[in-house]
């Protein structure tokens, strides 16, 4: 038993840095926030305000930037209509052993806009500046001439916007693969936001790999059920999948998990995913970061899977964070931002579903942070 103890000790994720940006910050914009109830102690409409909130997901950038995207707003398409949705370029100061002030700056703020009216339905804004009523991005990569392809969940495809984020093109729709409630109205064979939620990139920036957060609803099958992971061309923009029951891969979540958060490659075949619950605070029971190899299966067909990290276990023998423990949990509801910096160190944000977050407060006065924690783990590849 001792000798159990020490090994799970010894493969403890360590927290190596931690930057937050307050969960009240806001940029100038239209008045946001006019569907959605008093939550925490805040009092919505945010008058002439949007708020910097909600990260589905994180690029690195140049230096020492990265790129974060926001979610659809506040949750849904009929409380989100006056959410702009943006891209944000971040500065973090992590706090480390060696100092830092643990903040976090946004620096350029991309507001996603379809002024070709590509989107195959009518959208919020007249000046077709696009809104969390428009889409749901999940997920995103950054292409080397600085384009953005993004996953979206409303209407399950890929969007690809221009650096300065405009709409390129028609949404890229795999044959067959419509959620719940998408704009189309198109029959539903995927539940209200399982669409697209990560989603990885070869390192030659030539496959993208899209993953589903739920299951599809098609027994016909006889598939035991998973998530289905799909395969895109960014040079001929095409996925190479005929249809939606035409997976390339599959991943198979474990009991107790709700949805995966992350997808991301570090190698051309070797990748990495967030798995979570829909618990948070002292609910939080599952948020893990898994090892896969798009070459190796199991005897069911699904990714094999090699556990990399246990979020709810964090070793802080500097209380980084400074919450006088040695210890550190990850227990938010939402974990949806995963970069790899190198073979042992990775980048984590959460979404914090402002303002509704409560991992952090047990007093339904204060919303959840944005939290940008480094953590140290075993390498993952050689």
């Amino acid at each position: 038993m001792l000798l159990l103890l020490l090994t799970a000790a010894a493969q403890a994720a360590t927290l190596t840095g931690y930057a937050e940006l307050p969960a009240d910050t806001f940029i100038p914009g239209p008045t946001s926030g006019k569907f959605i109830k008093a939550t925490n102690g805040r009092q919505p409409p945010f008058i002439n305000q949007q708020p910097v909130q909600g990260f589905s997901a994180v690029v690195k950038g140049d230096d020492d930037s990265y790129f974060v995207l926001s979610d659809n707003g506040f949750g849904a398409r009929d409380n989100s209509s006056d959410y702009l949705l943006s891209i944000y370029q971040v500065h973090p100061e992590f706090r480390t052993s060696k100092g830092g002030t643990g903040t976090i700056r946004v620096s350029n703020i991309i507001q996603l806009s379809d002024p070709e009216t590509y989107l195959p339905y009518p959208v919020a804004r007249t000046d077709r500046q696009l809104t969390g009523a428009d889409l749901d991005p999940e997920s995103f990569r950054r292409l080397a001439d600085g384009s953005f392809w993004i996953g979206e969940e409303l209407n399950p495809s890929l969007v690809h916007f221009d650096s300065s984020g405009t709409l390129l093109a028609p949404p890229y729709k795999l044959k067959g693969l419509n959620s719940e409630g998408n704009p189309s109205n198109a029959p539903a064979n995927l539940p209200r936001s399982r669409g697209f939620e990560g989603m990885a990139i070869s390192p030659d920036g030539k496959w993208l790999y899209p993953m589903l957060e739920g299951s599809l609803e098609d027994g016909s099958t006889g598939k035991q059920a998973g998530l289905n992971i799909y395969t895109f061309n960014t040079h001929e923009k095409v996925f190479v999948n005929k249809d939606a029951g035409s997976e390339s891969f599959r991943y198979l979540l474990d009991k107790g998990a709700t949805a995966i958060g992350d997808f991301t490659m570090f190698s051309n075949t070797g990748g990495l995913v967030i798995e979570r619950d829909s618990g948070e605070r002292d609910k939080a029971l599952l948020k893990k970061v898994y090892r896969v190899d798009l070459e190796q299966m199991d005897e069911a067909g699904f990714l094999r899977k090699t556990l990399v990290a246990d979020l709810l276990e964090i070793n802080d023998p500097h209380d980084l964070d400074q919450d006088g423990n040695a210890l550190f949990s990850f227990p938010f509801w939402t974990i949806e931002g995963l970069v790899v910096l190198n073979s042992t160190t990775l980048g984590i944000v959460n979404d914090n579903n402002y303002p509704k977050g409560q991992a952090r407060d047990n007093t339904g006065t204060q919303p959840d942070n944005n939290e940008f924690i480094l953590i140290e783990v075993d390498p993952f590849w050689d």
